[in-house]
């Protein structure tokens, strides 16, 4: 029903869409440094579909891995892969990419960008997260692959409504059997200008 009354409005009311100034900070956590960390950062409405993917590592924007399977590394990041429509085991075209891609920045990401909200929406900001040969007791070489534990995901809500606001993303995944995967990002926040 939300989803319609969107619809609606956007329809009859097209001056309630404005571009609001997106600001997102992904605070590195103490095993960020471990090893370069695949990050994507993306935005969903409030039914799960996407919309537009804020920011991707340039390895996981390409599917280009050194000594990968033929398949490529669909597990880095699952949700965004699923969430963008795209084979994870297919280089994504430039075309098909429509955010910002560069390699793992060492300090971690600031991203600030014109994103068009539509009042009285909701979008779920999403972020995943994960390293290469991230190993322990429960996820080994033998039985985990390449990537040892798996990606972590973060999610937060933020209702349109005109309004400055902030929030801070949560922790959606999480396994009892991660030692470092849930400590490589700190803190992700989300801010509308």
């Amino acid at each position: 029903m939300k989803k319609i009354l969107c619809s609606v409005l956007s329809f009859s009311m097209a001056s309630a869409i404005w571009a609001e100034k997106i600001s997102v900070a992904v605070n590195p956590g103490e095993a960020f440094k471990n090893r370069a960390p695949q990050i994507a950062v993306w935005v969903e409405d409030s039914n799960g579909a996407f919309i537009d993917t804020l920011f991707v590592t340039k390895k996981a924007s390409a599917n280009k891995w050194i000594g990968s399977p033929k398949g490529g590394r669909p597990e880095s990041l699952p949700d965004w892969y699923k969430a963008k429509g795209q084979n994870p085991d297919g280089k994504i075209s430039a075309d098909d990419l429509d955010a910002t891609s560069s390699a793992t920045p060492k300090k971690g990401i600031v991203i600030n960008k014109n994103f068009s909200m539509e009042k009285g929406c909701s979008y779920v900001f999403k972020c995943q997260v994960n390293q290469s040969f991230d190993y322990n007791d429960f996820y080994t070489k033998e039985n985990s692959g390449v990537d040892g534990q798996p990606a972590v995901l973060y999610e937060g809500w933020i209702l349109s409504d005109g309004s400055e606001k902030e929030i801070q993303l949560k922790m959606k995944s999480k396994g009892d059997f991660l030692t470092t995967a849930d400590k490589i990002i700190e803190s992700i926040y989300v801010a509308v200008k």
